[in-house]
């Protein structure tokens, strides 16, 4: 089976098409083993044909985003690890606010919609997401999040076909969207407001300051490790259980910000996990308390 989906994707991506590529590579954490393929794709055609592919061969496929929010094992990942760019990557201003591909940096889409006088997304200014990862995962900061502002989505989903449907047809909550299983995430449409420029980009630059004060974002993480629990914030748990600076092997509980784990350069998956776990038993021996990630593990049997 994977021998024929190898040589179909081959013949279709070329050099796009990287076999037992290793995810440390392609992970804000830097750690992860090799997926069996990661496939970079330029259009909507080219995810609809590899949905198909990967269906018709039963080989397990995952948007990589920006490779932020995420943990892949030593293991690596057993299946196709997609990347978006191209048209799938694209940012354009639209009368209504914004529109870009699933595979477009959120910090771009930040940045551009503050330059053109348009507010609302000031908030994700400094987060290394996509923007269809941000709203897969529905991420928010400094009371504002991605469902506010999806006024539109286009989905390709797990048989190849592609929709687009209103923000308001998929429901969210903190941290979390609900898409159809074995769906991607190909565009987004905004509602931004208008604004004067300078204002925005003041808005912007301030809550970029405050994140780059309160985060290790010059460290190899993975944004926030856990969702913080209802009233509380993980971060103060794990802080006052005494946690900051806890290592496993290369891996640290940040001593800027409790809720983040830095890679410190030769952390592995197995080490981030191992102090993943530590932290969430610490915390519930101390708290009675279970912290429950944010990040996503992939790879593991």
């Amino acid at each position: 089976m994977s021998a024929g989906l190898k040589k179909l994707l081959s013949s279709r991506l070329g050099p796009r098409a990287l076999f037992g590529e290793v995810m440390s590579r392609h992970t804000t954490w830097r750690v992860g083993g090799p997926a069996w393929c990661l496939a970079k794709l330029e259009d909507a055609a080219e995810a609809a044909w590899l949905v198909a592919a990967c269906r018709e061969h039963r080989m397990p496929y995952k948007a990589l985003g920006r490779g932020s929010n995420l943990l892949v094992s030593e293991a690596g990942y057993p299946g196709v690890m997609i990347r978006l760019r191209g048209e799938l990557s694209r940012i354009e201003i639209t009368d209504g606010g914004l529109e870009a591909g699933g595979g477009a940096s959120l910090s771009s889409a930040v940045r551009l919609a503050a330059s053109e006088g348009l507010s609302g997304l000031e908030w994700a200014a400094g987060i290394p997401a996509s923007l269809g990862g941000a709203l897969a995962t529905n991420a928010g900061a400094h009371g504002g999040d991605m469902s506010e502002l999806a006024c539109h989505i286009t989905l390709l989903d797990a048989a190849g076909g592609v929709s687009r449907m209103a923000g308001s047809e998929l429901p969210a909550g903190y941290r979390y969207r609900q898409l159809p299983p074995g769906s991607l995430v190909l565009g987004v449409s905004l509602a931004l407001r208008p604004a004067a420029p300078r204002e925005v980009e003041e808005r912007r630059a301030a809550l970029l300051a405050l994140r780059k004060a309160s985060q290790p974002l010059e460290a190899f993480t993975a944004g926030s490790v856990f969702k913080n629990p209802p009233g509380d914030h993980a971060g103060r748990l794990i802080e006052e259980a005494g946690l900051k600076g806890f290592a496993v092997g290369d891996a640290v509980v940040s001593p800027t910000h409790a809720n983040f784990i830095e890679n410190r350069g030769r952390a592995t998956a197995d080490d981030v996990l191992a102090l993943m776990n530590a932290v969430a038993l610490k915390v519930m021996d101390n708290f009675s308390v279970k912290l429950e990630p944010e990040v996503e593990v992939v790879g593991l049997a």
